[in-house]
């Protein structure tokens, strides 16, 4: 079995890779052309995760973890705190494992995200609006009945399975005649798959920049970045809610700080106009999580001249009616 320190390498990405094919979508590359004409000549590709199983990321990490499980653990049932996607990941996990799922989610999640976790079969508990709400009550049912603890994102583990979805993409960039993208940005909230795709890019695609973007009502990474170590910070409201997480954990913050490049921050009016692009434009229907990248290019932030390819990491497509008629509403 596998030995897994406190830390991730890219030789746990690359056995990530291996192991959790079988449970998950390779899913695609795509280049949009037409969201091309929005900037400055860039050649502009998506990596579509909003048609991944659970319709986000998070089934990478989810299976690299539950598969390290033993039986008895298996047996007991697992916990996790999510505002949403995790949750939805960990239900759909267990359901094939056959194991019993308590899934602790704010009280004012999503009701499409709240439904989907239902929905793969597992327990929902409302409590608290903030992680460290969740977190506080997934102890306490850790504690009281002995389930396992799938923490969204301060998981060697996690990390290693979310790390894939650029070791995935490298291999598709090959049939459209390139070994490396000039730029991959990817949307960071709690930080697991920035950390991991960021390690996974500079050992396979050493010449391109990391860009990760956060939004600016929770700047989490730029201050635990301008204060040297992990920080916290207090959570504006944003629409972008899968990235709305107040804590940095130590493993995040050290694989960012020394894998991306640049940290941007990102306001609300062009997260919003950015989900409504990619859906017009792009044909993708994409959260505003997954949008925040592209946000960034709209708001003049990175590099769109022509001759540069650059890949936005489209994280997750689950959001309801309500967000998309206020997307198009603008």
């Amino acid at each position: 079995m596998q030995q897994w320190g406190d830390t991730v390498t890219i030789a746990d990405i690359i056995k990530a890779n291996s192991v959790i094919r079988q449970y998950v979508k390779k899913t695609p590359l795509i280049r949009a052309e037409k969201l091309e004409k929005l900037f400055g000549g860039a050649e502009v590709y998506l990596k579509l995760e909003n048609l991944q199983y659970t319709g986000s990321f998070k089934v990478r990490g989810v299976v690299n973890k539950m598969l390290s499980l033993s039986k008895d653990e298996l047996a007991r049932g697992v916990t996790a705190a999510s505002s949403g996607n995790h949750a939805q990941a960990v239900a759909y996990i267990a359901s094939i494992m056959g194991a019993k799922a308590i899934i602790v989610m704010p009280e004012n999640a999503p009701a499409t995200k709240v439904d989907g976790t239902k929905g793969y079969g597992a327990q929902v508990v409302s409590f608290g609006f903030t992680g460290e709400d969740r977190e506080l009550k997934c102890n306490e049912l850790v504690m009281g009945y002995g389930y396992t603890l799938i923490h969204s994102h301060a998981d060697p583990r996690i990390i290693a399975g979310h790390g894939t979805v650029v070791t995935e993409a490298a291999e598709q960039l090959l049939s459209y005649g390139y070994d490396c993208f000039d730029e991959i940005v990817i949307p960071c909230g709690a930080g697991s798959l920035t950390s991991g795709a960021s390690l996974a890019s500079k050992n396979l695609m050493p010449a391109a920049c990391v860009t990760a973007v956060e939004p600016a009502a929770v700047p989490r990474i730029t201050k635990s970045l301008e204060d040297g170590g992990p920080v916290t910070v207090s959570m504006g409201q944003t629409i972008a809610d899968g990235l709305r997480v107040g804590k940095t954990e130590p493993i995040i913050f050290e694989l960012i700080r020394d894998n991306v490049d640049v940290v941007l921050t990102i306001g609300e009016q062009p997260i919003l106009d950015a989900v409504r692009e990619v859906l017009l434009r792009g044909k993708v229907v994409a959260e505003p999580s997954g949008c925040v990248g592209i946000a960034a290019a709209l708001d003049g932030q990175i590099d769109m001249s022509a001759g540069r390819r650059v890949c936005f990491v489209i994280t997750g497509g689950n959001m309801d009616s309500e967000m998309i008629h206020k997307a198009l509403d603008g």
